[in-house]
């Protein structure tokens, strides 16, 4: 059983290794249909180097032992407390949806020499979210906005979603509105536009939704692959507005 999981990490890192190098898209289907033999070939012909040698072992003890990951990471913490260290456990714990524990070692970043980081705000923001701690998010968006790097998309994003949890649509429409910007942000585009819907202004849902469908004609291939669930949900949210006008 172990030897079979162990196959598909290897698998999931070298789909992964394929995608970001933009390497040869033949290799997707040794791999898939022969899924040892093909991620031990591709592996020592287009990886091995003691760098990725190690992000290897690492992916393969994040997909099997994501617990294991994160007691390491601790260690690692209680040794040597730095920006990299800490970063890496608060994610993994984000990864993990332990956004609580996350929120905790974010929050230990941001207040040290890193408060600015944008990243981790952003972060920040998001596992508040998921804690369905939607005046945080509020509270944490405000104190940022002395921060030139406040329109931060997902921060604004957030920001929006929270106001809509707690009642407040005018200030959810505004910053929803924010992230309407052409050829960019289509699953903020998306919600923006069921939002609209939700709200009884059908005319302006259409125009947005018209314009994504536009922009989706003009997308590369990979770009369609990446927005392949946004697309079909926008094309459902357009026939949907279509029966009820």
């Amino acid at each position: 059983m172990i030897l079979y999981y162990l196959t598909i990490a290897v698998q999931i890192f070298c789909f992964y290794h394929i995608y970001k190098n933009r390497n040869e898209y033949y290799w997707y289907a040794i791999i898939f249909f022969l899924p040892a033999i093909g991620s031990l070939i591709y592996l020592f012909m287009k990886v091995f180097n003691s760098q990725d040698a190690q992000m290897i072992g690492e992916e393969i003890t994040t997909t099997i032992q994501p617990a294991k990951r994160i007691k390491d990471l601790i260690e690692k913490v209680k040794f040597s407390d730095t920006f990299a260290n800490r970063l890496a456990l608060a994610d993994a714990y984000f990864d993990k949806q332990e956004y609580q524990n996350a929120v905790e070692n974010y929050q230990i970043i941001l207040d040290g020499a890193h408060k600015n980081d944008v990243y981790v705000q952003e972060q920040l923001v998001i596992a508040n979210y998921h804690l369905g701690h939607f005046d945080k998010v509020i509270e944490l968006a405000k104190s940022l906005r002395a921060n030139s790097e406040f329109r931060a998309s997902k921060i604004i994003f957030f920001l929006g979603l929270s106001y809509k949890a707690l009642g407040k649509l005018n200030n959810a429409e505004k910053h929803l509105r924010a992230l309407d910007v052409r050829y960019s942000n289509y699953q903020e585009r998306l919600v923006l536009a069921q939002f609209l819907v939700d709200r009884g202004k059908q005319e302006e849902a259409k125009e947005l939704v018209e314009e994504l469908l536009t922009e989706f004609n003009y997308m590369s291939n990979p770009n369609k692959k990446t927005y392949k669930t946004t697309i079909a949900e926008v094309k459902k949210l357009s026939d949907s507005i279509r029966l009820n006008n």
